[in-house]
Formats: C-alpha cells, sequence, structure tokens
C-alpha cells in the first residue's frame, strides 16, 4: 500500500509544477490530473439509489462503502509506481472534504493557490495566445465582447469561479488540517517553501534541484485546452505580475478587492 498525500486547488496556480518538483525525491510518485476521485463518485450515487443497498441496515451499507473508498485509494497505483509516496493531483477533492477525512481523519492535503488576479491573467494571456480555439464560456454577443466581461464569465465557469467558491468554503472549515501553498511563494522562495511542505507532511526532506526541474508528469488537458497546458518550465522562477499591463488597473483592483482573502490563507 503506498502512502497518498492530495494536492488540490485553483487553476493556473503552479500545481503542476510543485508535483513536478516533488517527483525529484526518488520516493515520490506524482501524477498527472487524477480521476481518483471522480471513481468514488459514482459509487456514491449507488450508496444512495441501488435497491440492493437500500435492503441493508445504512450504517453497515455506509461501512461497506468507506471501507471500498479507503482500499482502492491506498491501492489505486500499486502497478503504475515502485514508488511509495503518491502525491494524487485531483482538482476536485478540495470539494469532497468531508468524505475524504472521514475516509482518512489524518489525510495530508496541499492546497496550491494564487493571487486570482495572477489566474486571470494567465487566461487572458492563453486566450490570446490561442485565438483559434472556442471554449465553452464564449459568447461574443454577451461574455467576451471586452476583458471584464472575460473576467466576470471566467469568475462563474466551473474552471475557476467553483474552485474559488470551494477554497473559500476549504479555507473556512478545513483551514487547520489543509497545507496551502502560494504560487508567488514557491516561484520566489522555492527552497523554504518546499521545506515546509515537508515538514508538514512528516516526511524527510529531500535536497531538490530547482534551476533544473524535468517533467515527471505527462499531460494534455483536452477538457480545459488551451488553459490547462500542463507544460512547466525547468527553472523555477518568480511569477510575472503583469496584471495591470493585461487587465488594466481599474479591473486588476477590482478583483484584487474581492479575492484579497485568498492572499491571506
Amino acid at each position: 500500500m503506498k502512502t497518498v498525500h492530495y494536492v488540490t486547488g485553483t487553476p493556473r496556480s503552479c500545481s503542476t509544477l510543485l508535483c513536478n518538483i516533488l517527483a525529484q525525491n526518488p520516493k515520490c510518485h506524482a501524477t498527472a490530473s487524477s480521476g481518483l476521485n471522480d471513481l468514488i463518485y459514482p459509487s456514491r450515487k449507488n450508496l444512495s439509489d441501488l435497491g440492493e443497498f437500500k435492503s441493508m441496515d445504512p450504517k453497515d451499507a455506509e461501512n461497506m462503502f468507506c471501507d471500498w473508498a479507503r482500499g482502492g485509494i491506498v491501492n489505486a497505483f500499486n502497478s503504475l509506481t515502485d514508488r511509495p509516496i503518491v502525491f494524487d493531483k485531483g482538482r476536485s477533492w478540495i470539494g469532497y472534504l468531508d468524505l475524504l477525512f472521514h475516509l482518512f481523519p489524518e489525510a495530508k492535503v496541499i492546497v496550491p493557490v494564487r493571487d486570482v488576479r495572477g489566474i486571470l491573467t494567465s487566461f487572458e494571456k492563453k486566450r490570446r495566445k490561442h485565438p483559434a480555439y472556442f471554449e465553452a464560456e464564449e459568447n461574443p454577443a454577451t461574455n467576451f465582447t471586452t476583458i471584464e466581461r472575460r473576467v466576470q464569465s471566467w469568475l462563474a465557469s466551473p474552471k475557476l469561479g467553483i474552485a474559488v467558491e470551494r477554497l473559500h468554503e476549504a479555507s473556512t472549515r478545513f483551514k487547520d488540517k489543509l497545507h496551502f501553498v502560494h504560487a508567488e511563494h514557491l516561484t520566489e522562495s522555492p527552497k523554504q517553501t518546499i521545506m515546509k511542505l515537508y515538514s508538514y507532511l512528516g516526511e524527510e526532506y529531500f535536497e531538490h534541484d530547482f534551476n533544473n526541474v524535468e517533467q515527471y508528469t505527462s499531460e494534455h488537458d483536452g477538457v480545459w485546452w488551451p488553459f490547462g497546458d500542463h507544460e512547466i518550465r525547468r527553472e523555477v522562477k518568480p511569477l510575472k505580475k503583469e496584471w495591470n499591463d493585461i487587465l488594466g488597473r481599474q479591473l486588476a483592483e477590482t478583483v484584487n478587492q474581492k479575492f484579497s482573502w485568498v492572499n491571506n490563507i
């Protein structure tokens, strides 16, 4: 059985970089975007809906489901890697923390976050770089005619809006159980940031090479392309704070006023 830690947070917040840094440690396997939590989701529905479960004592049925889920999670990576520690990167874990901590009360959950102005700037830059691609929220007549409308659309969309809502809930209810990794801290002070992470995990620190981070994970996010390219630069460098240039100073300040709490968790 593996020791499984969980990586879940907001998009464009250096979670791929973080996982590839951790994978430099020969004891650690890091996943690309993982559907492990999504294997559990339909089983929860069956627990509620199937007549076979309804005929059981509800406590017995719930215990059966939880034992099955625990076994599935800790054994899911046995054929994928010989490394004993796994970092499962799944965006949806943050929305199911009640279940996760019910299954594993001592679970270690790493939450990459980023200044929301930086996330929106990254979205806009990706859109400008790949203008041929149409995305689900795009409607030239109503949503995407201006940068202000694009920001409003992204903040209401599953790719960002739901992620931020889940982050707020998680930071309110589970703050003491989670470890937040700010993308700005990771890229500006990588060694100190990773050392704090190892301390949270209770794992022995490994000396990482932040000037030569090889791409361990392999992923093409066809669902969120071009926003989810998941390619990293080999050298860890500070993120550029370009939101005044890309979003405009007034819009950037409006976003900051609404979401400054993200920078303080």
